[in-house]
């Protein structure tokens, strides 16, 4: 994340509550150089980020889970190294989540194919909320979603077996869990270049999107080529990995047959 790290680490103050909030950095494997940059970071505003060195790297639902486990706020939020937030994203996220209404909130963003811009397609994702069926059948509530941490008691965290479709999995269940808000404007600049774990063209998107699909039952939406991966196997549909412990999908989802049954409207989109 050399590439990436200092920029990432120069917007951080810009937040307009940067004062109110937390910061912790799960980095996996840094170099001296991206060391040096933190410990400046930290230097200048102390108290603010918690650095926590992982080596050898770890996949992402363990290095979101550990920075779950070490923060202390009662609000998360979701902001990957190689991606930027507008200034007032946080605040915005604050203000929803501190009303009794919604306990997930999300709002548009901006694919941009080069870091540090910001202009590209815009994704206008402002229909999908408070109980918007897509919410539980697809990744819609982007790259940028914050969420009370007490909803994690009940539903769980990001799935350790999953290398690439950790957050729409949890995305899924936080969905099922609680209303979802959304913010109006833009909450930041997602960057597709090739080089993301959902981005890079490799076979784990796919699949592990179709083991999500299996999951939580939205088979209109499954690719059957992708059943037959030689990799499908890897991964068991029923079981959610937290801190290394293996847990049936059935404990974080209340009446899961039925909300499998109805998730699924319908099998004739099947390709």
């Amino acid at each position: 994340m050399e590439r990436y790290l200092k920029l990432f680490l120069e917007e951080l103050p810009k937040q307009t509550i940067f004062n109110d909030i937390e910061i912790v950095l799960d980095h996996n494997e840094p170099s001296d150089l991206e060391i040096s940059w933190v410990k400046e970071f930290q230097a200048k505003y102390p108290g603010r980020l918690q650095h926590n060195i992982t080596t050898p790297v770890a996949p992402i639902g363990v290095s979101m889970n550990k920075c779950i486990e070490l923060s202390k706020a009662p609000l998360l939020a979701i902001w990957n190294v190689d991606d930027l937030r507008t200034a007032d994203s946080l605040e915005k996220q604050v203000s929803i989540l501190s009303g009794p209404s919604y306990g997930v909130c999300h709002g548009n963003f901006v694919i941009t194919n080069k870091f540090g811009e910001k202009h590209g397609k815009l994704i206008d994702h402002s229909q999908y909320k408070d109980s918007n069926p897509e919410l539980t059948r697809g990744m819609v509530i982007g790259p940028f979603f914050a969420w009370h941490k007490f909803i994690c008691n009940s539903v769980g965290y990001f799935d350790e077996q999953l290398k690439s479709g950790a957050d729409f999995d949890l995305a899924i269940r936080l969905a099922i869990a609680s209303r979802v808000g959304v913010v109006h404007g833009v909450l930041g600049y997602y960057l597709d270049e090739g080089r993301g774990a959902s981005t890079n063209g490799s076979w784990k998107q796919p699949v592990e999107r179709t083991i999500i699909e299996q999951r939580y039952g939205i088979l209109d939406k499954i690719d059957k080529h992708w059943l037959q991966h030689e990799h499908i196997g890897d991964y068991d549909p029923q079981t959610i990995i937290n801190f290394g412990k293996a847990h049936c999908v059935r404990e974080f989802i209340d009446d899961y047959d039925s909300f499998v049954k109805q998730n699924s409207p319908s099998t004739k989109g099947n390709n």
